[in-house]
């Protein structure tokens, strides 16, 4: 490490020094924690414990309790490095520089697969669902529901099944655990509020950080209250106690978290009376990301759904769910996965449903901006790169869109903006939400360009002594995904944090490391052994039979 030189820097380097040896004890302090736990949770009296004594410490410390909590949250978030990450601090990103030939089934949404595992919950249908990402924000989704009342499993080739059942418990008084996705929470606190039922819900470390102090000003409204476990903090654990007694008609604040609302609607079906949702005029819950997957899923479920400009109405009934629900492809990983003949040449076809939503919509507009051929059949989706075509960029206005509407397609429209400025265009991305102006910098850096004060984009000054840029920690998923395409435009960029791209979609780096021609998923039938003790069951214990429901008048 670099130390300040001269004697009016030697209190700077001693800071830098301590703040060094501060790395290294939070390290420490990490690989202690990771010990103490079983699987990937901290006995709960324990991290009480824990807590406690650092409260009594801090106190002779500093007078602002407030960061202390806030520096405990954020030191019990702090997961050791494996091994192999410790050997290798990153990934060399160098793709074969050939014409790609893809003809692949299509990952499929994660998201809609657990709306349908949800409602297969909820109503005890039998459900299949095929080539579903086995995530870990999946198989959580998998166990909570299992242990809400469902009777689902997976299968190792991303097949999910549901076994039927008497649908979710009623009176429940338990604790549940939903991972680390936020998605799983909100299915959880929806499909709860239909009944009766006190609940601690916990999850992972990212979850403690989320503020639900909306939520939990919203829910009485809905006959329900949360309260947080640890005090002063708005994330989880909380306990969540519901009447099961919900409005005819309810509108949503404007700084509810947006997937909530999605959430609600899918679980209004099994409501006593029809529902009445009325949307905020602006917010984030204004544009749900998940609106029309849900709608889409409710409407193949054959539940009656009415929608004006702000308001949808949900008709309670049980659902008719097919036994194999078709799911999308996901949106993210398939524009991305056709995005790439526009950068080596060749071929993608996609076997699957490309989706009907806004944000399917936009991806393909910025396709074909990026100068790809982009169709689809009844088979799946396909695109090619036209003969002289000139790459585009999005202008301002569909920029704006994408970063509103679709905002896990920002990357990917950077990125194929960085490919038209590389190729003599001009291009200007000054429309780029302004809470993502500096992941867009430090991106477009490790691409060998850098926005002007007007937004447009121009070569960033490099010579041979220029020491090359430190591996990059992608902010998220889709960014780790642009970063791994921009090596076809700038090879040997180096990625910190890969793990990021396996939480999104597990198989993505064996398919990365085999182009330009991949083969995934598919492989030959082989005879299956139908005994039941083949299967590989998820939950343990959830499977026998479920608690009676309370009787009319004895539902506290």
């Amino acid at each position: 490490m670099e130390r300040p030189r001269g004697p009016r820097n030697r209190e700077l380097a001693a800071v830098q020094e301590a703040d060094e040896e501060l790395l290294r004890l939070v390290m420490r302090r990490a690989r202690l924690l990771a010990k103490l736990r079983v699987g990937d949770r901290l006995d709960p009296d324990m991290e009480k414990a824990l807590r406690v004594s650092w409260e009594e410490k801090a106190a002779r410390l500093t007078r602002d309790a407030r960061l202390a909590r806030e520096l405990f949250r954020l030191l019990q978030a702090v997961e050791p490095l494996s091994r192999v990450e410790e050997e290798q601090a990153f990934f060399n990103l160098a793709p074969v520089h050939k014409p790609v030939a893809l003809d692949l089934p299509a990952p499929a949404d994660a998201a809609a697969a657990r709306c349908w595992m949800a409602l297969a919950a909820a109503s005890g249908r039998t459900v299949t669902l095929a080539r579903v990402p086995l995530t870990d924000a999946v198989v959580d989704a998998v166990k909570v529901l299992n242990q809400m009342g469902g009777r689902l499993w997976w299968e190792e080739d991303g097949v999910i099944l549901s076994r039927g059942g008497s649908g979710m418990t009623r009176g429940m008084d338990k604790v549940l655990h939903v991972g680390d996705d936020a998605l799983n929470l909100w299915l959880v606190v929806a499909f709860s509020l239909n009944m009766p039922s006190r609940l601690k819900i916990t999850g992972g470390s990212s979850l403690r950080f989320l503020d639900l102090a909306p939520l939990r000003h919203f829910l009485p409204e809905l006959s329900a209250r949360l309260t947080n476990v640890v005090p002063g903090q708005n994330g989880l654990p909380i306990r969540l106690e519901c009447a099961g007694i919900l409005p005819d008609s309810v509108t949503l604040p404007a700084d509810l978290p947006p997937d909530f609302l999605s959430a609600l609607l899918l679980a209004a079906p099994f409501r006593e009376r029809p529902g009445r949702f009325v949307l905020p005029e602006t917010g984030p819950a204004a544009k749900p990301p998940l609106l029309d997957t849900v709608l889409t899923v409710l409407a193949e479920a054959g539940v009656k759904v009415e929608r004006d400009d702000r308001s949808i109405t949900v008709t309670p009934g049980a659902p008719s769910l097919p036994e194999k629900p078709v799911l999308p492809i996901n949106t993210l990983l398939g524009a991305a996965l056709l995005a790439l003949p526009a950068l080596a040449g060749g071929r993608t076809r996609l076997e699957g449903l490309w989706a009907s939503t806004r944000s399917a919509a936009l991806a393909e507009r910025l396709l074909n901006r990026a100068g790809l051929e982009v169709l689809t059949d009844a088979e799946g989706i396909h695109s090619t790169r036209l003969e002289n075509a000139t790459p585009q960029a999005l202008d301002a206005e569909e920029l704006s869109a994408v970063g509103d509407e679709a905002p896990e397609l920002l990357p990917l429209a950077v990125l194929l903006a960085a490919r038209a400025a590389r190729n003599g265009q001009t291009v200007n991305l000054a429309a780029v939400p302004e809470a993502e102006t500096e992941t867009r910098d430090a991106f477009l850096a490790r691409l060998g360009l850098v926005p002007d004060e007007r937004g447009d984009l121009k070569a960033r000054e490099e010579t041979g002594d220029t020491p090359p840029l430190p591996a990059w920690l992608a902010p998220s998923a889709p960014w780790a995904v642009a970063l791994a395409l921009g090596a076809f435009l700038r090879p040997n960029l180096r990625l910190g944090n890969p793990g990021v791209l396996t939480d999104l979609f597990p198989a993505f780096w064996t398919l990365y490391n085999t182009l330009p021609t991949p083969e995934l998923g598919r492989k030959k039938a082989e005879p299956v052994d139908v005994k039941p003790a083949r299967r590989r069951i998820i939950a343990q214990g959830v499977y026998g039979d479920l608690p009676p429901e309370s009787p009319a008048g004895d539902d506290n």
